[in-house]
């Protein structure tokens, strides 16, 4: 029987940070021969990093941060494999859009692989821009904005 999944904010370089490493890493990172460590993750100091874990584990996260005068940008989401579909990428989507809203801000902008564009579609984002290949991963990837 699964413990009830329970979400809170991770302070940065906390030991719940190092799991968001470990857990961006195996699914954002490794299955395309890369690493987290590559990427620069200096600025995550200010950013809202939000977890939800089972027990003490960790099983999803996700970072919102600001972009610009009137969006904020969501960036890292990852959900471990075993528990897809249970709503918790969905949960951590719709914490960032309140938090969003209460600063003020007009919308939330997101860079997805191009396979999870239906799921972002769900939350009512829309793809804004052409599909595109980023520097550090060889994945096509598209814009997409949620706006208030």
């Amino acid at each position: 029987m699964d413990r009830k999944i329970t979400y809170r904010e991770i302070i940065y370089q906390s030991s719940e940070y190092d799991q968001t490493l470990l857990l961006r890493h195996e699914i954002l990172r490794a299955p395309w021969g890369q690493s987290i460590a590559e990427d620069d993750l200096s600025g995550e100091g200010d950013d809202f990093i939000y977890g939800a874990f089972d027990g003490g584990r960790l099983v999803g996260m996700a970072t919102l941060l600001n972009y610009g005068e009137t969006l904020m940008r969501l960036r890292y989401m990852a959900v471990d494999p075993a528990y897809r579909g249970r709503g918790i990428g969905a949960h951590i989507a719709r914490t960032f859009e309140a938090k969003a809203r209460e600063t003020g801000k007009e919308g939330i902008f997101l860079t997805a692989r191009v396979s999870v564009v239906p799921f972002y579609e769900k939350l009512g984002y829309r793809i804004s821009g052409e599909p595109f290949i980023p520097d550090h991963i060889a994945i096509e990837h598209v814009g997409m904005t949620l706006l208030f």
